[in-house]
């Protein structure tokens, strides 16, 4: 079976006066397992994360940390985001990847706090490598409250990686600047929420609709995306196909708290089949 590799600290997000498992590794890996893959997590935390209680029948390699990192999340009614770090775990430590991980089908490097080491994806002998952005665009105040930052060594970071993943929130809603990413990667995938995706390659953008759902919660929706993505990237070698199936496996995510919605491969098919309809009915223009 194909395994997924997501590298970057599991999280324990404060949602409603109680603690859901996060983490963009973590969304990544459960999208996958969901989706028929073997998936396996590279991390660190503390013993309050259990990886045989919280993320069954995924493998887990953690570096043992005094504190797992954790998050409480704010929503206005616009859906913008006021995030907060209350702790944060060790650096992840590549060497602690077993030989049999060394090869992943996909691997997604998946960062929320900088915890990933440069040229991480040279460690890996990997089909396709994505990277989710957020992580390494983030300043963390002394009070922990998360504001942004210009990306200290993008060269470094994104060394062998096929596909970078950047939300306009990333971007600040400048394309420009997602665009000037394409100097160190072949592929950006520039989410618009509801509004869809830009795929961008050094030769064209393409336009990629979504599939509009009742939002619950919108945490993780981009790190779902990105799992989805590289995963049937690796199936089919079709970016655009990807992208789509990407944008229906992210329609589950938000109708519901964390995890808890996320689709299997049959609801993710019969959703692309409702988007289609939708296409070509007119009420989209891709």
């Amino acid at each position: 079976m194909s395994l997924l590799l997501s590298v970057g600290h599991v999280t324990w997000d404060r949602v409603e006066g109680r603690d859901i498992l996060g983490g963009s590794a973590s969304y990544a890996a459960l999208t996958a397992k969901k989706l028929g893959w073997d998936a396996a997590v590279l991390t660190a935390a503390s013993p309050d994360f259990v990886p045989e209680r919280d993320m069954p029948g995924i493998s887990v390699a953690v570096r043992p940390s005094k504190s797992t990192t954790r998050f409480m999340n704010k929503y206005d009614a616009a859906g913008n985001r006021q995030q907060f770090m209350l702790s944060r775990a060790d650096d992840v430590d590549v060497a602690l990847a077993p030989e049999t991980w060394r090869a992943p089908q996909a691997l997604l490097l998946a960062s929320v706090s900088a915890e990933i080491p440069p040229r991480t994806a040279r460690a890996f002998d990997a089909g396709v490598v994505g990277v989710i952005a957020q992580g390494w665009l983030r300043h963390f105040a002394a009070d922990g409250e998360v504001s942004p930052r210009p990306w200290p060594e993008p060269a470094a970071d994104l060394e062998g990686v096929h596909v970078l993943f950047l939300s306009i929130h990333d971007v600040g809603g400048e394309v420009a600047k997602a665009r000037e990413m394409l100097d160190l990667v072949p592929m950006v995938a520039l989410t618009r929420g509801w509004h869809g995706m830009d795929l961008m390659t050094r030769d064209a953008v393409h336009s990629v609709p979504t599939l509009p759902r009742k939002e619950v919660d919108p945490t993780g929706a981009g790190d779902v995306f990105a799992a989805g993505f590289v995963l049937r990237y690796a199936e089919c070698n079709d970016p655009l196909e990807a992208a789509a199936f990407a944008s229906c496996t992210a329609s589950c995510a938000v109708e519901g708290v964390g995890t808890s919605t996320l689709g299997d491969r049959a609801e993710v098919e019969k959703r692309l089949a409702q988007r289609e309809k939708l296409i070509e009915d007119g009420e989209w223009d891709e």
